[in-house]
């Protein structure tokens, strides 16, 4: 009886999985098909770009070369590279850029890591907009002037899409799918008024907003710039915006070699300690339903019951499944066709399947083993 009633409950629990799914892709849809005018747009004088970089040599250039192409004017567009302790040619490639280019500074982060190197900047900066760009990033010419049109009086933080581009391997293919998943949530939950995530490589926000909510004061952990300063905007009540527009899009390549791949996890897995409230439950779900499901696959005595109940147990566990893994590959291929990827169905699969594997794992190895980011250790 007890076999019966862990199976109904996790049939239950992927019903709620399969509608929460379905309605993310929805509202992502929308979003995508029909971005939403702002209420009431201000005009904007200036934004401040801010690029924390570390050991960004060989990509800091194309990076820069593609916001000095903006259409905004130069003149509202000044472009902060804060230098985190670079041990290689980055503050030289910057500097190479400087001649030609006024409204492009270049600082030394005081303090260390990535969250010391955006505050420095930051304090620096001429405007109230402040939008955060990695230094491994690409954007297109609209970006800033998309991002000033959509900004209201109202905005604290804009969310802004980006897209992981694999190299066609199969680790860089688990990064796009994994991804092009998280951006659905993102942007579904916010355009709900719920935010709990956010992407540090391609995000804006008011530094007058920033100050409020004490920048990232007290927090102890290297990692998490993003979700923690989400956290708290929405913990403030002030409004967490979204912008999914292909105009305002960032692109970064995925991490090359398995290596670089399970640091960047237990990187991104410390990050998560900051996802408060219900965010927090939806992500242990995501990450022990699946053991749920594979336990209860296993471990249920199936020899005890002959019939009607053998197959009545076998169709609920079988549908708990397919309820499980049915909405993933729909909710991947609508934002890799937004983001103009290719997708396959069989590899957001077996991605997703791959994440339940190792997620859980990456979650609790996080506090134990060390962690480097561009060869600095990191909490």
């Amino acid at each position: 009886m007890i076999d019966v009633l862990l199976i109904l409950l996790a049939l239950g629990i992927s019903v709620l999985f399969s509608v929460h799914a379905t309605r993310w892709r929805e509202v992502f849809g929308k979003l995508a098909r029909s971005p939403s005018a702002p209420p009431a747009p201000v005009q904007v004088g200036g934004i401040t770009v801010l690029v924390p970089a570390r050991n960004a040599a060989d990509t800091i250039v194309p990076l820069l070369q593609d916001l000095y192409a903006q259409d905004l004017p130069k003149e509202r567009a000044e472009v902060i590279v804060v230098d985190d302790g670079s041990e290689d040619d980055t503050s030289a490639r910057v500097e190479g850029m400087r001649a030609r280019w006024p409204q492009l500074k270049l600082l030394k982060a005081i303090g260390v890591g990535k969250k010391a190197a955006i505050t420095t900047g930051v304090e620096a900066a001429d405007n109230d907009i402040i939008v955060v760009t990695d230094a491994d990033a690409r954007c297109g010419p609209g970006r800033l002037s998309a991002i000033a049109g959509h900004w209201t009086d109202r905005t604290a933080m804009m969310l802004m899409p980006v897209a992981t581009d694999s190299d066609g391997s199969l680790i860089g293919a688990l990064q796009e799918n994994e991804q092009a998943a998280l951006a659905v949530v993102t942007f579904a939950e916010a355009a709900e008024g719920r935010p709990i995530l956010a992407n540090g490589a391609n995000m804006a926000f008011s530094r007058s907003a920033f100050r409020r909510v004490g920048g990232y004061q007290g927090d102890p952990f290297t990692s998490g710039d993003d979700v923690l300063l989400v956290q708290r905007m929405h913990a403030e009540g002030l409004l967490v915006d979204h912008l999914l527009q292909l105009d305002v899009l960032v692109r970064v390549e995925a991490v090359k070699g398995l290596k670089a791949f399970l640091q960047q996890r237990l990187r991104w897995a410390g990050k998560m300690r900051g996802v408060q409230g219900h965010g927090k439950w939806v992500s242990a779900v995501a990450l022990l339903h699946p053991w749920f499901l594979l336990a209860l696959t296993v471990c249920t005595d199936w020899t005890d019951t002959i019939g009607h109940g053998f197959v009545h147990k076998s169709l609920f566990l079988l549908l708990a499944w397919l309820l499980w893994l049915h909405p993933i590959p729909g909710l991947v291929r609508q934002v890799k066709g937004f983001l103009g990827q290719r997708h396959s169905t069989a590899g957001a699969l077996m991605s997703f399947l791959a994440f339940t594997l190792y997620a859980p794992l990456i979650a609790l190895l996080s506090p134990l083993l060390p962690t480097t980011w561009k060869g600095r250790p990191i909490q």
